[in-house]
């Protein structure tokens, strides 16, 4: 019998600016499905579209630091959390 569902998830960890505080985002095959769908709907729709909704998902994971992300510190964050997620085996549309 195959369990499934039992495996730890696996997040990138990072900071922002000087801040001491430690933020995670899960990588892509510890996503839930759903956030993974919309992104890849995102993306299909067009880049401001794909932007949108990755600042949304930051949201959800950071809280309102997002909002103060420039454009670099979203492609530097999500660059690396497309590579560590490469690296688990999954491989994210961007």
């Amino acid at each position: 019998m195959r369990k499934f569902g039992t495996d730890a998830p696996e997040f990138l960890e990072f900071q922002l600016g000087e801040g001491d505080e430690i933020y995670r985002l899960p990588l892509a095959a510890s996503m839930p499905m759903e956030k993974m769908v919309g992104l890849q709907e995102a993306v299909n729709k067009g880049q401001a579209e794909s932007l949108r909704y990755q600042l949304d998902l930051l949201r959800g994971y950071i809280g309102d630091a997002a909002d103060a992300l420039t454009a670099g510190d979203m492609t530097a964050i999500f660059t690396a959390w497309s590579e560590e997620s490469a690296k688990q085996g999954a491989t994210p549309g961007e």
